[in-house]
Formats: C-alpha cells, sequence, structure tokens
C-alpha cells in the first residue's frame, strides 16, 4: 500500500472521529488510561532525578501510530519524554491541543514546526513534519510509520504501542518490527497492547481473522517475521486482560504483553 493511499484511508476515517462519527477502537476512558500506566510504569518507571541535568536526560517513548491517544499526554504529565508519531496530520493536531497550557493558548508559544531532511540511509520518502514542545519532552511527527529514519536509531528506553500492530496487516508487519527494533536501545522496553478476539462460528482465525483490528496472541507477536526474528526481542511477560473494554467490543478483550531489546 503507498504512502498516498494509506494517508487517504487514514485521514477519511479521522474525519469521522473529530466530527463525532465512529470511533473505531480508540480508548477515551481515564480509568483504562491510568490501569494501563499502573502496568507501563512497572516495567519502565520515571527514575528520580538528582540534578537539572539527570531530568532533562529523562526516559525516552516512542508511540507509533499514536493518533490522539491521551495516553501520550498522560506520559508526559508523569515526566517521561515522549515523541509520537502519526501519518494523519489532524490526528496530530488534535494531540498538540491536548499539551496546550491554560495561560497560553497561543498554539505559536507552545510547538515548534520543522521539517525533516532524509540522510541517504533513509527512504526516499516525503520529509516528516516535526512539532517540538517547549518543554523540550514532547516530539510529535507527521509521517509514515514504516519509513527509516536513521535520526531516530537508538533513541528510545522504551515503546509504548497501543493497538498499532495490531492494526497492521501481515504484509506491514515485519517493516513495523523492523523500525521498533532500529528506534529502541538495548534491553529496552516495549509495553504493547492488542485485542483478543473471539471468532464468528465458522470463522477463519488464522493470521488474527478479520480486521482491523485483528486479533493477537503471544504466537503472533515473536514470529520470524515479525518481534521475534533475528534474536531482536525476547518475551518478558503477557499481562492477561489490562482493562475492561466497552460494551461495543464485546467480542474483544485489550490484552498486554512485554517485550524486551535483546542484546544481540
Amino acid at each position: 500500500m503507498s504512502v498516498v493511499s494509506k494517508n487517504n484511508r487514514w485521514s477519511t476515517a479521522w474525519d469521522d472521529i473529530l466530527s463525532g462519527g465512529n470511533p473505531r477502537w480508540k480508548i477515551s476512558s481515564e480509568e483504562c488510561h491510568n490501569r494501563a500506566y499502573e502496568h507501563f510504569r512497572r516495567f519502565v518507571p520515571v527514575p528520580i532525578a538528582e540534578d537539572d541535568e539527570e531530568e532533562k536526560k529523562g526516559i525516552s517513548v516512542f508511540c507509533p501510530l499514536a493518533g490522539d491517544d491521551p495516553f501520550v499526554p498522560l506520559l508526559y504529565k508523569k515526566g517521561y519524554h515522549v515523541t509520537a508519531i502519526d501519518l494523519v496530520p489532524e490526528a496530530i493536531e488534535a494531540m498538540k491541543k491536548q499539551f496546550g497550557d491554560d495561560d497560553d493558548d497561543d498554539d505559536s508559544n507552545i510547538w515548534t514546526k520543522k521539517e525533516s531532511s532524509s540522510s541517504d540511509e533513509d527512504d526516499n520518502n516525503d520529509d516528516d513534519i516535526i512539532w517540538t514542545h517547549k518543554s523540550g519532552r514532547v516530539t510529535l511527527i507527521v509521517g509514515d510509520a514504516l519509513k527509516k529514519r536513521s535520526y531516530l536509531n537508538n533513541s528510545f528506553d522504551a515503546v509504548y504501542d497501543k493497538d498499532s500492530f495490531g492494526a497492521l496487516p501481515i504484509s506491514m508487519r515485519k517493516a513495523f518490527c523492523s523500525r521498533i527494533s532500529e528506534y529502541t536501545k538495548i534491553n529496552g522496553i516495549v509495553y504493547l497492547e492488542c485485542k483478543l478476539k473471539q471468532p464468528a462460528p465458522g470463522q477463519d482465525d488464522d493470521n488474527g481473522g478479520q480486521g482491523p483490528p485483528f486479533s493477537l496472541t503471544r504466537d503472533d507477536l515473536m514470529e520470524n517475521d515479525n518481534y521475534g526474528g533475528s534474536n531482536k526481542f525476547e518475551y518478558v511477560e503477557g499481562l492477561g486482560i489490562v482493562y475492561e473494554l466497552a460494551e461495543n467490543f464485546a467480542t474483544m478483550k485489550q490484552t498486554g504483553h512485554v517485550l524486551r531489546r535483546c542484546t544481540k
């Protein structure tokens, strides 16, 4: 699928979501986010900074295909450094609004915009649009998450992935996992949430059944073309159901998994 066709598809979906239409599998419950955070911080705690330089360095978290997920500003409020990416500009604009200051309504005073320049090592796709928060602890990227970005290699202590892997068809998963492998530091943690679906009678449940979201298990995540290949990641823990979903998700469960970037 080309970048243009993907952008058109998701832009249409986001227009519908932002206008009050079908929320897809978006989670807006503060209680659900707090429960997810309790799981996340168990594996990626915020260290107590002893000086300003240590606080500036912080713990860096990458959030792929983030949309306007409220968990991203929650991580910022808890003291993490966060970088989120989404292909759709409207989604990033909605995300930006969640970081506004009560005393400062002027967006230009909060965010700085620039465009990245692709290196020879990167894919020859459109340059990213990068928004940097005035705190220096938030970066929001408009761009294709599957694109190679050498400037992000070995940058993140952790990854928070809420349903993005489960949104991808099989043909895109290998490239996605390769990017996560490149961007994550050795021994870095991947906290991953995905749907586990009850198959309909007579439905073939191979490859996660119908989606998105696709139904995923540990075995799906750790296939060679996904997180398990080339000793990229080891499986740390299955979290089971991380929080209950609303009634409109009656055939799905929100499950969590924790992986670690290998040293090999």
